[in-house]
């Protein structure tokens, strides 16, 4: 089969983002284009996660006539990055950082080479953050929110095929929230929920990467996220404790590797030292309590071909949502 020219890539390329924008490679040259998009409709949004070579991005917005398209578009550039002019005013947008596009008004950029997660919101669903979606809006590496909106971002573009709409609903609810927080309301109680429950996830990453650690002490964690003992400890209150956040991770580890169907030569004494259980026996009692099962009876209904993933769902997002909501609420009774 005969390849596709650059000049058919950058038509097909051009067809693509018609409805978002219109695009020329710089310098003219189509020969050597490449660029391709793996695009998801997710509810009413839609997220790509976009890679091309260098070009230029341009939007018209008659000045009395209603946008075809009345989105706001948010974008983190994992690679290259822009500079352009948004309706007069100039922008500049390196990699890791986040930029926000309103389609009902006029931009004109020029990008590198680049790769990035693309997130279409309507603007209805954006009316409660319209302080924090501003067109020519940049998150820059200055910007002590920018790590926490990246990650979030990531997270929703890593798992949005396994994500119902609900699930993704609330992430782009919670996206929201953190760029409204971003844009200087960290005195709204909700904003200060949405940015304790980002730095526990920031802490639970920590803790899934060193489940095995014996050195995994309340006094390391805090001091790898950069929190004080206290705060820690206040951020894990809705986990039952620091400790108990510890135990369900682990735990949560464990499953994934006793019911993983090619992994079933690994002993589950051996699961349990991996995650860091020293007794085999609270191990076997704590990993029951938590998912009605027994490991070794995981491990047959996982070896006769079982489906167990009921026992054990992914709860990421679920799991960020009601620590922000939970967050709030004691923010709210405490009166800060």
């Amino acid at each position: 089969m005969q390849a596709l020219r650059g000049e058919d890539k950058f038509e097909m390329w051009r067809t693509l983002v018609r409805p978002l924008f219109d695009v020329k490679p710089i310098g003219g040259d189509v020969a050597n284009f490449s660029g391709g998009a793996d695009i998801l409709h997710a509810g009413t949004v839609l997220l790509s996660r976009t890679a091309a070579t260098a070009q230029h991005f341009r939007r018209e917005v008659p000045k009395y006539a209603a946008p075809e398209w009345d989105h706001i578009v948010v974008q983190l550039y994992e690679t290259g990055g822009y500079v352009g002019d948004c309706a007069g005013e100039a922008i500049g947008i390196a990699a890791g950082e986040i930029s926000v596009l309103d389609l009902g008004r006029p931009f004109e950029t020029a990008a590198s080479d680049f790769s990035n997660v693309t997130l279409v919101i309507p603007r209805e669903v954006c009316a409660r953050a319209q302080s924090g979606l501003f067109h020519g809006r940049r998150l820059g590496h200055e910007s002590v929110m920018t790590p926490l909106v990246r990650s979030h971002l990531t997270f929703l573009a890593d798992n949005a095929s396994r994500l119902t709409s609900a699930e993704m609903g609330a992430g782009v609810e919670a996206l929201l929230t953190l760029m409204n927080a971003s844009a200087g309301r960290e005195g709204d109680a909700r904003a200060r929920a949405a940015l304790a429950a980002s730095l526990r996830q920031k802490i639970v990453q920590f803790i899934d990467e060193r489940l095995a650690d014996p050195e995994l002490s309340p006094a390391a964690i805090a001091s790898a996220c950069g929190l004080s003992r206290a705060s820690l400890y206040r951020l894990a209150e809705v986990d039952d404790g620091i400790a108990s956040l510890v135990q369900s991770r682990r735990l949560s580890r464990a499953f994934d590797l006793i019911a993983d169907a090619s992994a079933r030569a690994v002993r589950i004494d051996d699961v349990c030292h991996s995650v860091g259980f020293a007794s085999a026996a609270h191990f076997s009692r704590a990993f029951k309590a938590c998912y009605g099962v027994s490991p070794r009876d995981l491990r047959a209904l996982a070896g006769q071909h079982f489906d167990c993933s009921f026992l054990k769902r992914d709860h990421r997002l679920a799991d960020w949502t009601v620590s922000m909501r939970q967050l709030y609420e004691r923010l709210l009774a405490g009166g800060r």
